[in-house]
């Protein structure tokens, strides 16, 4: 439902695929979307050329931090994530062999609650803008008229935009290492590449929280 309403927000925003009919049923919600024509970026044609595959995700993230926040109906606040990250681990919904080996176990958290733990207790200082929320490759599309779009956006509103770039930061390092794709690693890219590329300095620090935050979700 998050989704759905925040891509009727962003309708003349941003490019985004457009509800045709959504229907719930039994519980379930079934929704028919336009579909956006066109390559995401974690496809091999990008990898294959570092300096384009940057340009790109610059031209994704200045896109989202353009659009105007204020009538926004969604906020991705800290307050806000860390309440539905509670409530995650008090369901029991995280899996803790879906996230990075060293999240839990030796040299890491012992449990999801105590990394729940540490986050409450280290919250960074955040910069508000409009942000994605699951701002990766394969939800970031350059459609065949040569606009950037964006699937995906149940995580999206008014947040830090360091989300954004701690999880895209991921995502380069994952799809370049051959994490995905098969295991077909892709030359000529270096972490420093992003940074310089979006005109900032690298907080390791809060690149560190919110991937690990994501850890939770």
């Amino acid at each position: 439902k998050r989704e759905e309403e925040m891509k009727a927000w962003l309708l003349g925003k941003l490019y985004v695929p457009s509800i045709i009919i959504s229907i719930e049923e039994n519980g379930k919600v079934y929704r028919l979307m336009e579909r956006i024509r066109g390559k995401d970026l974690s496809s091999p044609c990008f990898l294959e050329t570092p300096s384009l595959l940057l340009d790109l995700c610059a031209k994704a993230f200045e896109s989202l931090s353009s659009v105007d926040i204020s009538g926004c109906p969604s906020h991705r606040s800290l307050d806000i994530c860390l309440k539905e990250a509670e409530e995650r681990v008090e369901k029991n919904l995280v899996d803790v062999e879906d996230t990075d080996p060293s999240t839990f176990g030796k040299g890491g958290f012992s449990s999801p609650e105590k990394l729940l733990e540490w986050l409450m207790d280290n919250k960074p200082k955040e910069e508000k803008s409009f942000i994605h929320g699951d701002f990766c490759l394969p939800n970031i599309i350059l459609g065949e008229n040569g606009d950037i779009g964006f699937i995906d956006l149940g995580r999206s509103g008014v947040g830090d935009k360091y989300n954004d770039i701690a999880l895209l930061s991921r995502s380069l390092k994952s799809n370049f290492s051959g994490h995905y794709n098969g295991g077909k690693q892709y030359p000529g890219y270096r972490e420093e590449m992003l940074y310089e590329r979006l005109g900032i300095r690298k907080d390791e620090e809060k690149v560190r929280y919110y991937l690990l935050l994501d850890e939770l979700f």
